[in-house]
């Protein structure tokens, strides 16, 4: 079976994938190219009236769904409450979804022999360095970060083929943000990027092309991925400008900080090193935000 020009190990009928959380960008993503490449997937939904023959409920707000999994070579975690908002304002709910029922389901799943791949984030950190090591003790500020760490601990912590996975931030075409930049900037109208604000964007198509390969390797323990430096969303809406031709007087940018926004680290980079081993490297800033104008 091909997936990104690598040829999985594992004969394509043999692989069954369970993706949690298929209705999300990257679980839709992945779902998709998996199925396309011959893998038997099947994903979970939280929607009860989902009606597609590819997909189960399961609610990881109550748990409800867990018995009826199926088993599975391979189970890819991507199902989380992953508002920050949310998570500050409702930690005891969102606590239990990004935590104790997705500790649960590890266990679950790992009993019965998957690898389990749980997608994390860099805001385990808190930004005061760049390049944080996947060594580094977790530091961070916001509660979906804490829940965030506690889970890959207690993740890593149980027997079994375990690989955390730590994005930093994803983008695609289809996010509404870039849409709407796209979009105003072609129809002459101003856009207000934050000036306070980085970023170390990563496209959607290599975030799924890394879960792959860490499929295709079996590979275990903590991989980073984050693209190769920072930029701010100012810096991102001018470069986009200018590949689209249009005026930068459109761009005002504004402050993060006077919207009464907390978190605005200083730094967002990983080490990404172990990407090597994956046939891997840190995406360069430049490119990523062409597949946004320029999407393949």
């Amino acid at each position: 079976m091909v997936i990104g020009g690598r040829t999985l190990q594992r004969h394509r009928d043999e692989m069954a994938v369970l993706v949690v959380g298929a209705d999300g960008m990257i679980g839709g993503r992945l779902s998709r190219i998996l199925a396309e490449t011959g893998c038997s997937v099947t994903g979970t939904t939280r929607r009860a009236t989902e009606s597609a023959t590819d997909r189960i409920h399961l609610d990881l707000a109550s748990a409800d769904g867990f018995d009826a999994l199926p088993l599975c070579h391979v189970a890819v975690l991507c199902a989380a409450a992953t508002s920050m908002e949310r998570c500050q304002k409702d930690p005891a709910k969102t606590r239990q979804i990004n935590v104790t029922n997705t500790v649960r389901l590890a266990r679950q799943l790992l009993a019965a022999g998957s690898h389990v791949i749980f997608l994390s984030s860099n805001t385990v950190f808190d930004g005061r360095y760049p390049w944080a090591r996947a060594t580094d003790p977790t530091s961070p500020l916001t509660e979906y970060g804490r829940q965030k760490a506690e889970a890959e601990s207690r993740l890593l912590s149980l027997d079994g083929q375990i690989t955390v996975v730590r994005f930093s931030k994803i983008i695609s075409p289809e996010i509404a943000l870039l849409q709407g930049w796209v979009r105003d900037m072609r129809s002459g109208r101003k856009i207000y990027p934050f000036a306070d604000s980085l970023m170390s964007p990563l496209p959607l198509a290599f975030a799924v092309e890394l879960l792959c390969r860490v499929m295709e390797k079996h590979a275990t323990g903590i991989i980073q991925a984050s693209a190769a430096c920072d930029i701010s969303y100012e810096q991102a809406a001018r470069y986009l400008a200018r590949r689209l031709g249009c005026d930068e007087q459109l761009i005002e940018p504004i402050s993060y900080a006077q919207r009464g926004i907390e978190y605005s680290p200083a730094n967002t980079t990983l080490d990404s090193t172990r990407l090597a081993m994956l046939g891997m490297e840190a995406p360069q800033v430049p490119s990523v935000l062409d597949e946004m104008v320029f999407p393949n």
